[in-house]
């Protein structure tokens, strides 16, 4: 499988056909027998048609006026069309793939048509009225806004008009064969453009991303209720608050019927009726756990967010209730300390302290939230009148005062940001200084695993256009590799690491990979790092990395500092940390790992110099204290 080459003027067809081909290869039998329809009378258009009705759903919109249509390529617009409109009995459009002149709600003919043009539709608005008003003065007008046709909005019989009438249906191919919405046919095209190299991974039917169609029906129904609710939230601002609060509720009580339809397809046959199922669902098979688990993590991962949302909104006791749901997901280390937040600030701050006490009581709580609830609990004692309880003292990291011109004085140097600038003072010939933040630690780890992280394992990659495994945030990411991650492990205690580590640096040089930034990832550092950083050192932090992925991929020290020509501490991670910046929690994780592995780490308070204070002599006083 790979992308057309860009001097076939057709490209994008080809790589359609592609995509229709694995579809029907692998998921045939989650698509109606009027989809099939569909598809194949698609696969018997002559080849203008089909390139034409690609070129349209390549778009942005379903409706398109015929005269702006313009495609060398193609040809006679006129004559593509005609075979995209015929009627196609017993199939999913039976009005034809496209539809002539089809009506226009008011809005889509605004979306459709400029100004000018409307202008002189309507010659008896003033001219003066703008494109955002059009819609209420339109409306005033005419009094009766029902859809119809373009020449009969605008009065003129030449304004006709081509709509895509597919439906949800190229949306489901798309996600069949991507195995999310994110992507689409242009990736096929950076692919050919070799903007996006991707990991070889051995694909068969077997890789597909949806084993039953309800399946597909769930992702669809999920991801429709949240642009449902971003259209809400860019449409009502605060103005709107009790609209926007009802819609909130709305979008909510549907997410909790698609939870209730899951729990009901595990144990019945599905309805005809019913809103997320059909003939292909489960029909009371046993649905496969991992599937099930995946998508009730895309559910509850909405709900988090809804959650959150409501939390700005100010609705806390709501976002409470939202947070109590995801008690038993995997977002619930996530989740507490913001339900115990919002209690607090909803004012039932008796049963916040009941709730964070009672959570940090538990012996499985995660440090993530072990360190937001210890920090919630003071306050929350405070809050009842009750003496604060007393918290195990963190491991101290080292601190340092660092001067530096400020950011103005050493953007004229062209050195940009504080870390840069404190990167500049601590750095010498001796003892380098690289800028890696995220960037070295997650991508050694990538290098070292990366048989592991591109293993075909069911339900980790479904096509050829993947910079990672599906798989990569999902709780059970890591067992489902435990024994193969364990074999990369042991590499460090046996030394072929570092060469494991070059030999990938060099042979899988600019493929998307989980964690990797090529540009970052030098070859002077990768050295210095493998040559300077003991390997105990970096099992820890991998190991660390794959206890939470999602939240420990991010909080790694600003700077890493090398002393190649030192017997002991060869290294030394640097945070680094303006005036009026704070450690994050994420931040504090790894320096609490730091202290407990040994693993040399400092927090680097930076002090602004003034232009008018900063010179060279100055500056030369503060280049690298010493490495201990």
């Amino acid at each position: 499988m790979q992308a057309a080459p860009l001097d076939n003027p057709r490209y994008y067809l080809a790589n359609f056909d592609t995509l229709i081909d694995w579809v029907c290869q692998c998921h045939a039998d989650l698509l109606t027998e009027a989809e099939r329809a569909t598809v194949d009378a698609i696969t018997r258009l002559p080849d203008a048609s089909r390139a034409l009705l690609v070129r349209l759903l390549m778009r942005k919109g379903d409706h398109f006026e015929r005269s702006q249509l313009h495609y060398p390529e193609i040809g006679a617009i006129e004559a593509a069309c005609q075979p995209l409109i015929t009627p196609l009995a017993d199939s999913a459009t039976p009005d034809g793939l496209c539809r002539h002149n089809a009506d226009l709600s008011l809005d889509e003919m605004l979306a459709l048509v400029t100004l000018p043009r409307l202008r002189a539709a309507f010659a008896e608005l003033p001219r003066s009225t703008p494109k955002r008003r059009m819609h209420d003065a339109i409306s005033e007008l005419l009094g009766d806004v029902t859809p119809r046709p373009l020449p009969a909005w605008l009065n003129d019989p030449a304004a006709d008009t081509l709509s895509v009438g597919l439906g949800e249906l190229s949306r489901r191919l798309s996600l069949m064969f991507f195995g999310n919405l994110r992507q689409n046919l242009s990736d096929f095209v950076l692919s050919e453009l070799g903007l996006l190299r991707c990991e070889t991974v051995a694909l068969s039917p077997a890789s597909r991303a949806f084993t039953h169609r309800w399946e597909v029906d769930r992702y669809l129904a999920l991801e429709q209720l949240r642009e449902d609710w971003q259209q809400a939230s860019e449409r009502l601002d605060r103005t709107a608050n009790a609209e926007l609060e009802r819609h909130w509720q709305r979008i909510v009580a549907a997410l909790d019927a698609t939870a209730s339809a899951a729990a009901n397809e595990l144990h019945s046959e599905p309805s005809a009726t019913h809103q997320l199922t059909d003939a292909h669902a489960t029909g009371g098979r046993a649905i496969d756990d991992r599937a099930n688990a995946w998508l009730a993590q895309r559910r509850d991962r909405l709900r988090f967010s809804l959650a959150r949302d409501a939390e700005r909104q100010g609705w806390h006791q709501a976002a409470a209730r939202q947070y109590a749901c995801l008690e038993d997901s995997a977002y619930a280390p996530r989740a507490m300390p913001r339900r115990v937040r919002a209690l607090e600030l909803s004012g039932d701050i008796s049963a916040a302290h009941a709730l964070a006490s009672e959570r940090l009581a538990r012996a499985e709580i995660t440090l993530d939230e072990q360190l937001a609830l210890e920090r919630a609990l003071p306050r929350l004692c405070r809050g009842l009148g009750l003496p604060a309880p007393r918290r195990a003292r963190a491991p101290t990291t080292p601190q340092i005062a660092l001067t530096v011109p400020d950011l103005a004085t050493s953007a004229a140097d062209g050195i940009h940001g504080v870390e840069r600038a404190a990167a500049h003072a601590l750095a010498t010939p001796e003892a380098p200084v690289f800028y890696v933040e995220n960037g070295l630690i997650p991508a050694l780890f990538t290098l070292l695993c990366w048989e592991v992280l591109f293993a075909p394992l069911p339900g980790a990659f479904f096509h050829a256009f993947h910079t990672g495994p599906a798989d990569l945030y999902r709780p059970d990411f890591v067992s489902r590799r435990q024994a193969a991650f364990e074999a990369c492990f042991a590499r460090l205690k046996d030394e072929s690491y570092r060469t494991v580590i070059r030999e990938r640096h060099q042979q899988k040089q600019g493929i998307q990979a989980p964690f990797v930034h090529w540009e970052l990832l030098s070859e002077e550092l990768l050295n210095h790092a493998l040559d300077c950083i003991p390997p105990a050192h970096l099992e820890a932090c991998f190991r660390h990395l794959l206890a939470n992925p999602r939240e420990h991929r991010a909080g790694l020290p600003d700077l890493i500092q090398f002393f190649p020509e030192h017997s002991s501490d060869r290294y030394r991670l640097i945070e680094v940390k303006a005036p009026t910046d704070r450690l994050q929690d994420n931040q504090r994780q790894w320096l609490a790992l730091f202290a407990r592995h040994a693993i040399p780490a400092l927090e680097c308070r930076v002090e602004w110099l003034s232009a008018t204070e900063a010179s060279a002599d100055e500056c030369s006083r503060h280049k690298a204290p010493p490495a201990s």
